[in-house]
């Protein structure tokens, strides 16, 4: 081999590298922070591990009670990324009927109490994110809180029947839906700016019905994603900010190749739409890969399987998470399984 044909082939070589980063030690370093992996991660760089995070709900009463819960969890599993789950309701309408609703300056007070506790908590250690349910979620909870839903047992066949009549709404009361969800989200913006001061990242926005049951994909465009997507506008500067598709079917996917998210989070358990699907679309950090259904059945192995599964089709923009929340009677064994399935 002459030296033209010997360096020829090892720029080749190096560019193959870089395009797909390997696990190990990175610049001379064994071991990332939280931030420097997320942050390289987010770069598709070298790493020593992907960042994880996972989560479930605590549904505290106190805003203290809420962020001990989350600062003793991030210390115990040692997470990449603290994602503070909302337990904490929209207000309703003060009068009889649901969509009365008028835009609040600080729809969540106990949530930002909590997020600046946790701020402190963590000391800078490890970036933090909100969650907040997509505009229609929200209208959702408060269309169930009427007496006719609210009094009924609580199954599937209700819930199903409750998101049919929702839909019948939307289409028999267009004016009522649009002021409703107008007024959510410019709520949730608000909110938004308050999540800027106190510093988090980013936050988790949980887009509920890219699915067939909330409608056709139509009436998704139609009575929807609008507001969905004026939130994710609202956040496209933060630096971790997570679409996330709670229910996903595949006539769904191409919606939100706009919306302005660094990290695209789905459950490829429910939706049956593999990791490479999505990255054929998506060119942001994908985080999924765990099982959340069967989370408690899974072995150390089975979650090592899936998260580097997920990795292989993700490529090295890649966030090892479930794909939504972990059940919440999920014991102290079994979610310490995820962290050892990374190595950590």
């Amino acid at each position: 081999m002459n030296r033209r044909t010997f360096l020829t082939s090892a720029a080749a070589t190096a560019g193959l590298a870089l395009a797909k980063p390997a696990f190990g030690i990175v610049t001379g370093k064994t071991k990332l922070t939280h931030k420097e992996r997320v942050d390289r991660a987010l770069r598709g760089q070298e790493l020593d591990r992907p960042p994880f995070t996972f989560y479930h709900h605590y549904k505290r009463p106190t805003a203290e009670q809420e962020a001990q819960d989350h600062i003793d969890f991030h210390r115990k599993f040692n997470t990449d990324i603290v994602k503070v789950m909302n337990d904490f309701d929209y207000p309703k309408s003060t009068t009889e009927n649901w969509w009365e609703l008028k835009p609040l300056d600080n729809p969540y007070p106990k949530q930002l109490k909590t997020l600046e506790i946790i701020a402190n908590g963590i000391n800078n250690d490890a970036y933090f994110i909100d969650t907040l349910y997509g505009p229609y979620m929200t209208a959702m909870i408060l269309f169930q809180s009427q007496p006719k839903y609210a009094n009924l047992p609580k199954s599937e066949d209700v819930r199903d029947e409750s998101i049919r009549d929702l839909h019948d709404f939307q289409i028999a009361h267009p004016d009522q839906w649009h002021t409703a969800i107008d007024a959510i989200t410019e709520s949730t913006i608000n909110h938004i700016k308050n999540l800027n001061r106190i510093g988090a990242a980013g936050a988790l926005v949980s887009v509920f019905n890219a699915e067939s049951k909330f409608g056709p994909v139509e009436d998704y465009v139609k009575y929807t994603r609008p507001y969905d997507k004026k939130l994710f506008d609202v956040l496209a500067e933060t630096k971790l900010t997570f679409l996330h598709l709670h229910y996903l079917e595949r006539p769904y996917l191409e919606q939100f190749t706009d919306f302005h998210a660094p990290v695209l989070q789905y459950s490829v358990k429910t939706s049956g739409i593999p990791v490479s699907d999505v990255r054929k679309l998506y060119s942001q950090a994908i985080a999924a890969g765990v099982d959340e259904i069967d989370y408690r059945k899974l072995t150390i192995e089975e979650i090592r399987t899936q998260w580097k599964q997920a990795r292989k089709e993700a490529g090295a923009k890649y966030i090892a998470t479930p794909g939504c929340s972990v059940p919440n009677d999920s014991t102290d064994e079994e979610l310490a399984r995820f962290p050892r399935a990374l190595g950590i």
